[in-house]
């Protein structure tokens, strides 16, 4: 499975009025596509992220590994030369429209995976130059005049700006007990990953039911997202249908069925009507 489209595609909804997000960027006349995915700076405004992309430059090239692929030496060199050759690519277009070349700085490089062993970091530095901690799970160095960054997801602290890595990890229940309030507190992400945490966290799905059915209780947040997610059957079997009706009232209830009688069968007319009689 490539997993940088569905990254990208979980990327988005994060940095949106922000950033652009592109997949499949070609590199020369042979390129390699793999993995990459490409975010360019696409607002004036401070971007207002305190996490992992808050050292977003103005073009980005992320080197994107998914969680069952491991983290190799080898990928370091890909990475600077593919860097390199997106970089002068945008370089020659911009010059075909008379803008000023990006600098060094303004392009970085960011190689993601599941894990950096202790003997990779060790030997990234034969590759790359030394090495400086950028907090936990982040590493980064300079090579010529770029800012790279290397990200092991499995140190990396659960937070808005690092949702899409964690969400395609898979089930951790560590990791699922970290991101249940951050989820919660991003209700318009819940639509936007509804299918990935049902695959990949179904644990964690059946942790935010929890919460919806939990009045007046811990984080709260919009409904409408998580039933779409897990359909309107399921959510009212995990509430309970003595709830629903202690909630709306019988009233309401029999109002509701009185006005669905021309959609209903003929048997299910004699149902309703022993029952509401």
């Amino acid at each position: 499975m490539q997993w940088h489209p569905v990254f990208a595609q979980l990327l988005r909804p994060l940095l949106e009025g922000y950033y652009e997000v592109e997949t499949n960027v070609p590199v020369g006349d042979a390129p390699r596509q793999a993995d990459l995915v490409l975010v360019r700076r696409t607002s004036s405004k401070p971007p207002p992220f305190q996490g992992l992309w808050k050292d977003l430059t103005a073009w980005n090239v992320l080197e994107y590994k998914g969680p069952t692929v491991s983290a190799r030496l080898g990928d370091l060199d890909g990475l600077v030369e593919v860097g390199l050759g997106i970089h002068r690519r945008l370089n020659e277009e911009g010059a075909k429209q008379k803008q000023k070349p990006l600098g060094p700085a303004e392009v970085s490089w960011w190689y993601l995976a599941e894990g950096l062993g202790r003997r990779f970091l060790r030997d990234a530095p034969e590759s790359l130059g030394p090495l400086e901690p950028w907090g936990r799970g982040v590493w980064r160095c300079v090579v010529l005049r770029r800012p790279v960054y290397l990200v092991s997801r499995k140190e990396l602290p659960v937070g808005q700006d690092s949702l899409p890595l964690h969400v395609l990890a898979g089930e951790d229940p560590e990791t699922e007990r970290a991101m249940l309030p951050v989820l919660a507190g991003l209700p318009g992400l819940l639509e936007e990953y509804g299918k990935w945490l049902v695959s990949l966290h179904p644990a964690l799905v059946e942790e935010l039911l929890a919460m919806a059915k939990t009045k007046d209780k811990g984080p709260q947040f919009h409904l409408d997202a998580l039933i779409r997610l897990v359909g309107v059957k399921r959510y009212v079997e995990e509430v309970g249908v003595k709830r629903f009706i202690e909630e709306l009232g019988p009233g309401r209830i029999i109002e509701e069925l009185k006005g669905l009688r021309g959609k209903l069968t003929s048997e299910e007319k004699r149902i309703l009507k022993e029952l509401l009689s």
